[in-house]
């Protein structure tokens, strides 16, 4: 799993519009599994490309993934007004 996150998932994502920064945290932790984190432009952005990414582009990773993995959303959020 860890392979196809780092050659697949993430470049799909770091390629998405939007999309400033994708990491997958370095530790995996049994019945917590990985962890991706993303920062995007704002929450609209994400919404959008990621609709489209996982609908329309990538629809074979979304399927894959799901077949291996149950994907759980986690939304930890800090707004910063530059």
């Amino acid at each position: 799993m860890q392979k196809f996150l780092e050659t697949q998932w993430l470049p799909a994502l770091r390629n998405a519009p939007g999309c400033l920064e994708v990491e997958l945290l370095d530790t995996y932790q049994d019945r917590a599994g990985y962890c991706v984190s993303e920062l995007w432009e704002n929450t609209e952005m994400h919404l959008r490309s990621t609709a489209k990414l996982w609908r329309e582009t990538h629809t074979g990773l979304m399927k894959k993934v799901g077949e291996y993995a149950t994907i759980e959303f986690l939304w930890n959020c800090t707004i910063l007004d530059v």
